[in-house]
């Protein structure tokens, strides 16, 4: 499949920053104002970055709103990351898994309704994961219909949880029902590459899009630098890396000169909120990465 070599990250715009937790607080009280939500995605298109990575954070429905409604922006790609999981977590704790899936139906019509309470409730009342999985798929994609999308991606706990419990065929779920339904590539996060890749393969699994954490620091690289690297450059996956910066830890010419010597990354995921930065870090990319 086709990848754009660069693709936004949201979790400057969602208040999320993996050094400092303040920091994240004050990018989370500073993006309130739409206006400058705004501003980033026009100066991101303004140096070609035509797509963006997105789960379903509650901020995530005004950024989906600001590119459905302007021209400038309204054809960037789109890479869903569902679910996002915190939510559920936090809100089924309160209201029960049920509760909160209702809850999340609200802006769906009628007949969308109707058709995803029939093929999931079942799946609910028994437990049954897999159905749960497409249920789950079909909840959080609703807010990106519409948009242009590049594929759908599994947040890193579901898929590393179905990894350590041996649950792989649940990850075929995902994959099935996303490429069937949707049409677009199914994609997987993780914080592992290399078990990822040795369980994948080991199920014959080839042609598949993996996106994980990919830096010259090794922060947050699992299991090691090393090892992440062999899983990357064996041929047979498509990799995104992500946390290239090592967390704002490392210049984006210091990152990308590195990166740039690895095999088969096809695409670069990168938060960026200022214009300088976006356009240094772009810059860098480019210059880099083939």
């Amino acid at each position: 499949m086709k990848l754009e070599k660069i693709i936004l990250g949201h979790n400057p715009l969602f208040g999320i920053d993996h050094l400092s937790q303040e920091n994240g607080n004050m990018k989370e009280m500073m993006f309130e104002d739409q206006r400058l939500l705004l501003e980033v995605l026009l100066n991101a298109k303004e140096n070609d970055v035509n797509a963006m990575m997105m789960s379903t954070h509650p901020r995530a429905l005004q950024v989906i709103e600001m590119i459905k409604n302007n021209p400038v922006i309204s054809n960037m790609k789109i890479y869903p990351l569902l679910p996002y999981i915190a939510k559920y977590v936090r809100k089924a704790n309160e209201k029960g898994l049920v509760n909160v899936l209702m809850e999340s139906l609200e802006k769906a019509s009628f007949a969308q309704k109707v058709s995803i309470v029939l093929n999931g409730s079942q799946g609910i009342l028994k437990k049954d994961m897999s159905k749960i999985i497409k249920l789950l798929v079909d909840i959080e994609f609703l807010p990106f219909q519409g948009l242009n999308i590049g594929a759908i991606f599994i947040h890193d706990s579901l898929t590393d949880l179905a990894l350590g419990l041996g649950a792989e065929q649940l990850l075929e779920v995902f994959r099935d029902h996303v490429e069937e339904k949707y049409n677009v590539k199914a994609g997987f996060v993780t914080k592992n590459v290399y078990n990822f890749r040795e369980k994948m393969d080991a199920r014959g699994w080839n042609d598949y899009l993996v996106m994980a954490s990919y830096n010259k620091t090794g922060f947050y690289v699992n299991p090691s630098l090393e090892k992440a690297t062999e899983a990357i450059e064996r041929s047979g996956m498509d990799f995104i890396a992500m946390n290239t910066l090592s967390g704002g830890g490392v210049k984006p010419e210091d990152a990308y000169s590195y990166i740039g010597n690895v095999k088969n990354i096809k695409s670069i995921v990168v938060g960026m909120s200022k214009k300088e930065h976006i356009k240094e870090t772009v810059a860098s990319i480019h210059k880099y990465i083939l």
